[in-house]
């Protein structure tokens, strides 16, 4: 008996500390299984008391084994062989029960394992904040993402922070076999880069259109969603469309408030202009027509003009066939065939308003309700034309009488946009008198003109980015304005027939000044350049 107690004790099972800690790095495993198999058995609608009552009876059992066995070797062989038939039988019946991505200890599950500890690695970058387009903010990957995953948001944070830090208006990025292209439009000029692959592209813009409200199973058909971001506490609104090419997809993004000004102070009319025009939009009734070719700004001063109206006292309305943005105090009202509108404008009319702003006016039924309501109301309205003088003629010949045309017109804006130049690193040129002669100037009257740098180096000749204007040589975008006020003179020779020579002649005596003129006063004050000037003029040609 006392050998027996002796033999008992000694063992070295009890005494020796490998054996023992081998002990509790086996048995712990099992400790938390026990329960996972439970909550897991239940949430697949398996037998929780079944598989629970043998995952810890086989455990309980083999342990016991292990203990008593007078070779420990062979009750470890027990133990690991009864308790790992039973989790492997449980992990091969639930995985017949999940759909694939959902399997575990397989070789799918251990390389997403194995991707999330790459992933871990990846430090998610936060640049600004960004909004659905339900206003929430955007998912952020969770601990348990892919590198995919937080690439893939990474990118879209440098994407956006790009585009709002380059001061774009307007982008498209698309795929194009292997790679993709980016083309961005700031300050209204084309600029085409090189992106990322492919991958990565489509990657963005799946994840762009889902945060957008777009339909990720949708690839091909055109769908339009916004979002917004916020850098520096300054929400800005983007405007997303998607489509489908042979190539792949592609994703437009347009910057509402980079587009769109509201203010007549902040379009870029000199201060004459800007208290004639101001003048005229609140004397009274009557029609003002705001002129300009595509991607002018035309719909900011159509915006400025019914916002400088008073909105507490007059009842102002818009129709539009896209509105742009929401204007407080504003009924606006949206068509979608411009054949609807003889019948909105009558719509609208009969609620009385007393300023209406018309996007366009496409034909005679339309013309001739503004014709006959100008006596009692304010139009605001906007149309096609590359200067005031062919904004009149248009005008004219939709109305179809002249008299009629112009018997409440008040005054016709026609207007281009010049970008500024940067006014961190524009240079000063003496211009070359023969420019000067051209424009009616002499060197007497202009010392310097101004141009972008030809290339911005450090004190010891390295090349440097403008902070400012990132080496593009502008920055930002200013309107150039041509009023023409129609006074009764000219209302009298418009109206009996007279020829483009004596309007123009009396547009000169009421000292109208062109639209080239107004660009060259910009020009003199450097404010722009002439071979901005240039551009934008032959492009108009």
């Amino acid at each position: 008996m006392l050998e027996t107690m002796a033999s008992t004790t000694s063992s070295p099972m009890f005494f020796h500390p490998a054996r023992f800690i081998a002990l509790l790095v086996l048995v712990t495993p099992w400790l938390y299984v026990c329960p996972w198999v439970q909550k897991d058995a239940r949430g697949i609608r398996s037998s929780e008391p079944m598989w629970g009552g043998l995952a810890i009876g086989s455990g309980a059992l083999s342990l016991l084994i292990w203990l008593l066995a007078p070779m420990y070797l062979v009750g470890l062989l027990v133990y690991i062989v009864l308790v790992g038939s039973v989790l492997t039988g449980y992990v091969i019946h639930r995985n017949t029960k999940v759909p694939p991505e959902a399997r575990i200890l397989t070789a799918d599950h251990f390389r997403s394992l194995t991707a999330r500890r790459e992933a871990r690695g990846i430090q998610l970058t936060q640049k600004l904040k960004v909004y659905d387009s339900s206003g929430r903010s955007a998912p952020t990957p969770g601990p348990d993402s892919d590198t995919e995953e937080r690439e893939t948001y990474n990118a879209v944070q440098d994407l956006l922070y790009d585009l709002l830090w380059r001061r774009t208006s307007e982008a498209e990025l698309s795929q194009s076999g292997q790679t993709a292209q980016l083309k961005l439009i700031i300050d209204g000029v084309a600029h085409q880069e090189q992106f990322a692959d492919a991958a990565q592209a489509e990657n963005i813009i799946q994840y762009l259109k889902s945060i957008g409200g777009m339909d990720l199973r949708e690839r091909r058909r055109p769908q339009k969603g916004r979002i917004s971001v916020d850098l520096a506490n300054s929400p800005i609104d983007m405007d997303l469309t998607s489509a489908g090419t042979t190539k792949g997809q592609q994703i437009k993004f347009r910057v509402v408030q980079e587009l769109i000004r509201t203010r007549l102070g902040e379009l870029g009319m000199d201060d004459r202009t800007l208290e004639r025009i101001r003048e005229l939009n609140k004397s009274g009734n009557g029609i003002l027509i705001a002129a300009g070719r595509r991607r002018t700004g035309v719909t900011s001063t159509l915006y400025s003009l019914l916002r400088d109206q008073d909105a507490f006292i007059h009842q102002l309305v818009s129709l539009e066939a896209e509105p742009e943005v929401d204007l407080e105090n504003v009924t606006q009202q949206q068509y979608t065939d411009p054949k609807e509108l003889p019948r909105m404008l009558a719509s609208a009319l009969r609620r009385d308003p007393d300023v209406v702003m018309l996007d366009k006016v496409p034909d005679s039924d339309t013309a001739s309700q503004v014709v006959e309501a100008a006596g009692e109301k304010t139009f605001i309205i906007a149309m096609t034309a590359s200067d005031t003088l062919k904004a009149l003629a248009k005008w004219v010949q939709v109305v179809s009488d002249p008299a009629a045309a112009v018997k409440n017109l008040r005054c016709i804006t026609a207007q281009m946009l010049v970008r500024k130049l940067c006014p961190k690193c524009k240079e000063a040129y003496r211009p070359d008198p023969k420019l000067l002669a051209k424009a009616n100037l002499s060197a007497a009257q202009v010392d310097y003109f101004y141009r972008p740098p030809a290339q911005l180096t450090d004190d010891k000749g390295r090349p440097i980015v403008c902070p400012t204007c990132q080496n593009v040589g502008y920055f930002g975008r200013t309107g150039v304005f041509e009023l023409m006020h129609v006074t009764d003179d000219l209302r009298e020779l418009i109206a009996s027939g007279a020829s483009l020579s004596e309007i123009k002649a009396a547009c000169r005596k009421n000292k109208m000044l062109y639209l080239q003129e107004q660009a060259l006063r910009k020009v003199i004050q450097g404010e722009t350049s002439v071979q901005e000037v240039m551009r934008v003029s032959q492009k108009k040609k």
